[in-house]
């Protein structure tokens, strides 16, 4: 079956989007890895430091996802890298927010570097997609040097609690399986070489992974300069969409972009019912915002579309903490996501035959 044929039947497939399967839903992980985001951003809001509590729920809030998938003696791990690169491209991407030439160009080699990290296996990719993720959202207000090391300490601080707060969970919750030593332990030599072994045959076009890497690079820095060139007001939103739901596999991308953009549609819904509270004080938007958490943790595995949906209110309580009116930012990052979404199903039909 072609490309062209694959996105006309999901396009025919409306209902499938609202579907989750009860079997997938994960209430308990949502809870802890939304306790991980919480703590930061509550500390901060109860301190007054509103822009360091968001940044530190900022790290902890993707890093949580690393723990979603893979071996759990190994999840810790996977939530660590996705916090150091996090923090890696949060300080790069505030830096080269004022220049649109050098910010399309991180944004790209971001991408292709978490393109080719798939190579490594489910747990490191959704690990490496967080540092493109975070380089953009970074992106929303140009920093001095000093501004951004604060802020990326910050995100760093946020997703190093998150991978504390799953250790833990993987102790308290040990198997003699979990501790027994595995088989494929190596040294650090030959750890190395296999890195960058693997890094060898994968750049390029040869194989599927470097394929897609490439792809997903080009396709980001697309969006970001289409949104750019449009002069939209948030045009990250754009290339973050198109960085998220571009997969590998055709049908996957198709069904991850209406479920992007559907979600969000349904969230800038949701977002003004969680910021009501704000004439009582920050503090009155925390529970709204724990429990939009949990929820989207929750239905992550069941349902992409429902977990953009919550995701999208938490991100509307952040702005409305960072002094960004709820009314000003839906309809922009809507059009944003519209953009990025298009953007990422076009790039999905260039394949190999």
């Amino acid at each position: 079956m072609s490309t062209y044929s694959e996105t006309v039947r999901e396009l025919r497939s409306p209902g499938r989007i609202a579907y989750a399967s009860t079997a997938e839903l994960v209430p308990g992980r949502g809870v802890r890895l939304a306790l991980g985001v919480m703590v930061p951003l509550t500390i901060g809001v109860c301190t007054g430091r509103y822009a360091y509590g968001v940044y530190a729920a900022l790290g902890a809030l993707p890093s949580g996802f690393a723990a979603m998938t893979g071996t759990r003696s190994k999840k810790p791990t996977a939530v660590a890298l996705a916090a150091v690169g996090m923090a890696a491209g949060a300080f790069v991407g505030a830096l080269a927010a004022g220049t649109a030439a050098l910010l399309v160009f991180f944004i790209a080699a971001f991408a292709y570097l978490a393109g080719i990290a798939g190579a490594f296996g489910d747990r490191v990719a959704i690990a490496a997609l967080q540092w493109p993720a975070a380089l953009l959202i970074a992106t929303s207000v140009p920093q001095t040097a000093r501004q951004a090391a604060v802020h990326a300490g910050l995100v760093l601080a946020g997703g190093l609690g998150q991978a504390a707060l799953v250790a833990l969970a993987v102790a308290l919750h040990a198997e003699p399986a979990d501790a027994a030593p595995t088989s494929d332990r190596r040294g650090s030599r030959a750890f190395a070489r296999h890195l960058t072994g693997t890094f060898r045959i994968h750049v390029g076009i040869k194989t599927n992974q470097g394929r897609h890497a490439l792809r997903l690079a080009v396709t980001a820095a697309a969006a970001q300069s289409a949104a750019l060139l449009l002069g939209l007001a948030h045009p990250y939103w754009a290339a973050l969409t198109a960085v998220l739901v571009l997969k590998a596999d055709h049908v996957l991308t198709v069904r991850r972009s209406l479920d992007r953009i559907g979600g969000t549609a349904v969230g800038i819904l949701l977002g003004p019912l969680l910021v009501a509270p704000a004439h009582l004080g920050p503090a009155a938007l925390l529970p709204g915002a724990a429990l939009a958490m949990t929820l989207a943790y929750a239905v992550f595995p069941a349902s992409y579309f429902l977990y953009t949906v919550f995701l999208t209110g938490f991100v509307v309580v952040l702005l409305d903490l960072l002094g960004f009116g709820a009314g000003g930012t839906l309809l922009p990052r809507l059009t944003a996501t519209l953009l990025g979404g298009v953007i990422a199903l076009v790039a999905s039909h260039v394949r190999r035959s």
